[in-house]
């Protein structure tokens, strides 16, 4: 892939291209997002993700753009490393980009939306297969000679023709909603604000309120991002209010609930089961009494990470941020907000580009 870069003469009256410089942070991404990336940029690895090396790794070598996984991208080092224009994250949430902040100093935040939302629907409907089932407790019961003794107490749900709930009926939520009605002929509730009645009815989803669908749902399923008014949004009511026996699933973020009381209404015998990919503290603590809660299957927050929607994902950012640096083809903008702003940093970038060639 090439890349319009800025260009200084040399001597011999020719031009020295000059790469726009990108920090990846180890462990990093597919090799296939490091190698796109290393086609039109000078890649720098930072040894870690803490905010000092960052900060030091930016400025050492004035990179335009970073990458990031997992780590924090802070205020501080947005103020501290001014040769930075964009932070783009490897994969969808942006919980860990203080996004504010880096619309205050005009960066530009990319993400990566399209790229495992199948995957992410896929895990979270084997979660609640697994819950519904029963399969890791009569896995268990086989291992310990406990076999028919646990087929005779603990009966599998059957899930043809149930109903689920889904809150947040974006990407995820709606690819849930098709996969539960093909799948399993389920009545598929929702609440979202940003769609309405006839919106839904499209996507053959019947658009509820949160105290509706919690009291007639079999399956509560969260797909929302980890914002202010998302945090804790399943709490102490919202368990209380689910229909006894209910199975509740989160593959979204841990804190959009509230861990403890999901744990009193499973240890309660209100909720019959849930299904885990996030946590309030990742990674979850040995000691932590989720890890021993009856009939709570979990897993180790990857559920959009299958090989090929990594591949996807790092193919995708790659490409973002070099036609970003290249003034052209803006994907998966974050903070939209950023682009008038007359300090935004990768617009004096590109207009300096321009008038000095």
């Amino acid at each position: 892939m090439s890349v319009l870069s800025p260009s200084r003469p040399r001597r011999d009256g020719a031009d020295i291209e000059i790469r726009p410089g990108v920090v990846l942070i180890h462990p990093t991404i597919r090799e296939i997002g490091v190698r796109i990336l290393q086609d039109g940029a000078d890649v720098t690895m930072a040894p870690d993700g803490r905010e000092a090396t960052l900060i030091a790794t930016l400025n050492a070598v004035k990179a335009r753009a970073m990458v990031i996984r997992v780590e924090h991208a802070t205020r501080c080092i947005f103020e501290a490393a001014p040769s930075l224009e964009i932070v783009a994250m490897h994969g969808v949430g942006t919980d860990t980009i203080d996004v504010d902040a880096a619309t205050d100093a005009g960066v530009l935040v990319l993400n990566a939306p399209l790229v495992n939302f199948k995957s992410t629907a896929e895990h979270t409907l084997a979660l609640l297969m697994t819950v519904a089932k029963n399969v890791m407790r009569g896995d268990q019961a086989v291992r310990t000679g406990a076999f028919a003794d646990f087929r005779d107490r603990h009966l599998p749900m059957e899930i043809e023709g149930r109903s689920i709930f889904i809150i947040g009926l974006g990407r995820v939520g709606s690819e849930m909603a098709r996969k539960c009605r093909a799948a399993f002929n389920m009545r598929v509730m929702a609440y979202d604000p940003l769609y309405d009645v006839d919106a839904m009815a499209a996507k053959g989803v019947e658009r509820v309120s949160m105290e509706k669908g919690y009291a007639e749902a079999d399956f509560v399923t969260v797909h929302v991002p980890l914002k202010a008014d998302t945090r804790g949004l399943i709490d102490t009511r919202a368990f209380a209010a689910m229909k006894k026996g209910a199975i509740f699933l989160n593959v979204a973020r841990g804190p959009v609930m509230d861990q403890k009381a999901l744990l009193h209404a499973l240890q309660s015998g209100h909720l019959a089961g849930a299904g885990l990919d996030v946590f309030a503290i990742e990674p979850v603590p040995a000691d932590d009494p989720i890890v021993t809660a009856p009939n709570v299957i979990l897993s180790p927050h990857y559920g959009g990470d299958t090989v090929a929607a990594r591949n996807r994902c790092s193919e995708t950012i790659a490409r973002s941020v070099l036609k970003a640096l290249a003034g052209s083809q803006l994907d998966g903008v974050v903070n939209p907000e950023v682009l008038t702003q007359p300090n935004y940093r990768l617009g004096a970038a590109l207009a300096q580009q321009i008038s000095g060639r």
